[in-house]
């Protein structure tokens, strides 16, 4: 059963307000967001926790978000869990709601500026570069691209080993 994050449709239409600004404004939406959501989705019972979520670091490209020292024990064991309490991961949720929001005004900035995202339907799905399309590029680093096709060679009368080896047939 999937999580249900309080305040999720107040923050996507607050991200759906965004249009044409700095990444220092993106930046400070996204840290505002951010603690809405943690705040109202963090577990209560004094309301320390709830009330100690702050921004650690901020650059104008960059935003670390987390509690005080002080309550870091307590979400720790809030999070994963002791051997006497429940693991209650509410941090996830949360930041799968902000990533997918942040995804959605990228991509709708993108189909604005960009003439390969131009014909995307929606803020969501695939996109379709040249490279996808033509398949020229990988997304690992694998040593024997490109060298050719391996098979297992037959012993001849000419060799003198009686084993077969690997052997790999290049292209030119």
């Amino acid at each position: 059963m999937p999580v249900k994050v309080i305040g999720a449709d107040v923050v996507a239409r607050e991200f759906q307000k965004i249009s044409n600004i700095s990444y220092a404004d993106f930046i400070n939406v996204i840290s505002q967001q951010a603690i809405f959501l943690l705040r109202n989705n963090t577990p209560v019972d004094t309301g320390e926790l709830r009330n100690s979520w702050r921004e650690i670091f901020k650059t104008d490209k960059l935003v670390r978000i987390s509690v005080d020292p002080s309550q870091m024990i307590k979400l720790r064991s809030l999070v994963f869990g002791t051997r006497y309490i429940q693991a209650n991961d509410f941090v996830t949720p949360v930041t799968d709601v902000i990533f997918d929001n942040i995804k959605s005004v990228m991509i709708n900035h993108l189909k604005k500026s960009h003439p390969y995202f131009k014909n995307l339907q929606g803020a969501t799905g695939s996109i379709k570069t040249p490279s996808d399309i033509v398949g020229l590029t990988g997304l690992k680093f694998v040593k024997r691209r490109g060298r050719g096709r391996s098979y297992i060679g037959r012993i001849t009368m000419k060799q003198k080993q009686l084993r077969s080896t690997i052997r790999r047939r290049r292209r030119v």
